[in-house]
């Protein structure tokens, strides 16, 4: 009975001795796949991490300076200079303007109203500038009723308008004006309010009477040639007022040959021409 109890006992050790050997067994490999596959978490984590915590590089800002404006150094005026100006655009005539303009290789000064800036886009305004041609303001309204009258006059609200619809509307930068019918209509208090908000004001010496000579373009060279001859006895340069018209753009080719041919040289007005020409100052 002895003996039989010992062999049973004997009999259940191998099975435990396999039992405590496969349980090892099992032990050992759950614990070197799960160090591997942490591992592997722990190398994809921080792989992922750099992915997300990785900046894209900074562009540094250019220390470059742009390059000034050739506009920038004012051209010395002589009394062989001529200003060619227009009043009253945009309007459909521009682009035949700016192409004559660009063939007699001449530049020229546009004085927009506001109201008509909707008739122009940023482009062709840029590229009257790139031309060597310039841009000016001449109020929203034109009416002098309002620009000029005794009560609230809305002169340099105009302009202060217009100028801010051209750097919006254009993308441009201008602070030189034209009144309109002349400065001749400012009070003296208005137009040292003007001065003191930065404008440069701009009128004239000859009148070319386009806005009267509507269908006779002959008169209107006649006119302008008439007055340079006057003004060259004098010495000054001419300032010619213009508008954007179909009988300015017909007499234009004969003013501009003429005035060439009497040694003339064209020049776009701007804000630092040192030559200044406004009625309430001559």
């Amino acid at each position: 009975m002895r003996k039989k109890r010992r062999y049973k006992k004997l009999r259940w050790k191998p099975a435990i001795l396999a039992f405590l050997i496969l349980l090892g067994i099992s032990s050992a490999c759950l614990l070197l796949f799960g160090n591997s596959n942490t591992k592997s978490a722990t190398k994809q984590a921080t792989k992922s991490e750099k992915i997300v915590t990785k900046k894209a590089p900074v562009q540094k800002a250019s220390a470059k300076k742009p390059p000034k404006k050739a506009s920038e150094k004012p051209k010395p005026v002589t009394e062989k200079t001529v200003f060619l100006t227009f009043d009253d655009g945009p309007s459909p005539f521009l682009s035949r303007f700016t192409n004559l303009l660009q063939q007699e290789k001449v530049p020229a000064t546009f004085f927009f109203i506001g109201e008509n800036l909707n008739r122009i886009q940023p482009e062709t305004a840029k590229a009257i500038l790139a031309s060597g041609s310039n841009i000016g303001w001449h109020s929203m309204t034109h009416d002098a009723s309002l620009l000029y009258r005794k009560n609230s006059p809305t002169f340099l609200a105009e302009m202060e308008q217009a100028r801010a619809l051209g750097r919006e509307k254009l993308g441009i930068t201008s602070n030189l004006i034209r009144a309109p019918y002349g400065s001749t209509y400012l009070s003296s208090a208005l137009h040292q309010e003007t001065k003191d908000k930065g404008f440069t004001l701009l009128d004239w010496n000859i009148d070319s009477n386009d806005w009267r000579y509507k269908t006779n373009s002959a008169r209107v060279v006649e006119t302008v040639l008439h007055q340079a001859n006057a003004l060259a006895k004098q010495k000054e340069p001419l300032v010619i007022l213009m508008h954007e018209r179909k009988n300015t753009l017909e007499a234009l080719p004969a003013i501009i040959h003429a005035l060439k041919k009497n040694g003339y040289s064209f020049q776009a007005y701007k804000e630092n021409t040192p030559f200044k020409l406004n009625f309430r100052e001559h």
